[in-house]
């Protein structure tokens, strides 16, 4: 068990040796609740779009098949060296192995960022510093589209679970908080744990 509470595995011993279509995590369709609010506001074709945690990259790869150029990121060199080989021939995604807690990327890069996973997995002693990097890597009134897990989902295992109230409290002062919506958490468990999908513009 960590010194937080959670016990979260290797994530490169991870991709490694499981089978991606395996992993919990694994959605091979486009998430719906960002499809949704994309379509909304008319998303398509404008600015850069940072996929943090790719992981298995299909959300990379959907959103460059909406016209989007596309920086898929992980700490998983094994991740990246398998979505570099699967997705060889996608030219509008570039995967890259990246620490978002220790970034290189640069600053006021993306225009939107995407983040189906990391932030949930992170210790509370690191929410602040994540806070700081995704404010530092996104342009003025960037939008950040946050999925996590609920507290209204019932599993023990799995990531820090939050309520609505956490996450404003835990955003408010770098982000204008313009929605946090009831969702579910589209992967390979049975039923769908229960999600909340937010979108965050920076103000800062």
């Amino acid at each position: 068990m960590s010194k937080s509470g959670k016990d979260f595995p290797d994530w490169e011993t991870l991709y490694k040796s499981q089978k991606i279509e395996t992993m919990p995590w694994y959605n091979e369709n486009f998430d719906s609740d960002l499809e949704k609010e994309l379509d909304d506001r008319k998303i398509i074709n404008d600015g850069k779009f940072l996929d943090l945690g790719t992981g298995p990259a299909t959300q990379a790869i959907w959103l460059a098949k909406r016209g989007l150029r596309v920086i898929g990121s992980d700490l998983s060199e094994a991740a990246i060296n398998r979505a570099r080989k699967i997705y060889a021939n996608e030219k509008s995604v570039n995967f890259i192995v990246d620490d978002i807690l220790n970034s290189n990327l640069k600053d006021n890069e993306f225009g939107y960022i995407f983040d189906r996973g990391c932030f949930h997995v992170l210790s509370p002693a690191d929410r602040q510093k994540y806070i700081s990097k995704i404010k530092r890597i996104l342009k003025h009134n960037g939008i950040l589209f946050l999925k996590c897990f609920s507290d209204k989902e019932p599993r023990q295992e799995g990531p820090y679970k939050f309520s609505q109230n956490e996450i404003r409290y835990l955003f408010s002062e770098s982000f204008r908080i313009d929605s946090i919506n009831e969702t579910v958490y589209q992967g390979t468990l049975d039923p769908f744990p229960k999600a909340l999908f937010c979108y965050d513009k920076s103000i800062a």
